[in-house]
């Protein structure tokens, strides 16, 4: 999937103390997916579908890259309750920093010309300090699941 990338896509870099391996898994495992974002299922390997219980709706993502331990990057297929994100992507650049690690986030195509700008902003500056917690301190803040949660993961994730 091809997106464009503008100088006002959301960027944000972010500083962990641990390796970029751990912070790697954190973005590859969906009990850690569920950690520190939102309730998650499917695969988390290049070209598998992984998605998210995302507020009332699913959000639906081709594993575009999972480059162990120094990228990942999400394309969005399907997004229910934000159809702006549909066709954009969502990268995670891992680079070692000492013993630590910079992450260099980017959602590739979320710009100040999308209606939902404003609270995707609050929302990844959240999701993401909360991923920091989450690798760094072993507990982060996630959106918490709801009694949807359990149905919804075992359809997605038979056993």
């Amino acid at each position: 999937m091809t997106t464009s990338t503008t100088t006002d896509d959301f960027r944000a870099t972010k500083s962990f103390t641990s390796d970029p391996g751990t912070v790697f898994s954190a973005l590859t495992d969906i009990d850690a997916l569920t950690s520190w974002w939102v309730p998650a299922a499917g695969g988390t390997d290049s070209g598998e579908t992984l998605r998210f219980l995302f507020g009332n709706g699913e959000l639906v993502l081709l594993v575009g890259d999972a480059d162990r331990p120094t990228r990942v990057r999400w394309d969005v297929l399907a997004c229910e309750p934000v159809p702006d994100w549909v066709g954009t992507a969502i990268t995670f650049d891992l680079v070692p920093i000492g013993t630590g690690t910079e992450l260099r986030f980017g959602h590739q195509g979320l710009n100040p010309g999308l209606e939902c700008i404003d609270d995707c902003h609050a929302g990844w500056t959240h999701y993401l300090a909360s991923l920091v917690d989450f690798v760094d301190q072993g507990t982060g803040s996630p959106g918490d699941p709801d009694e949807r949660f359990a149905a919804w993961r075992a359809e997605h994730n038979p056993s």
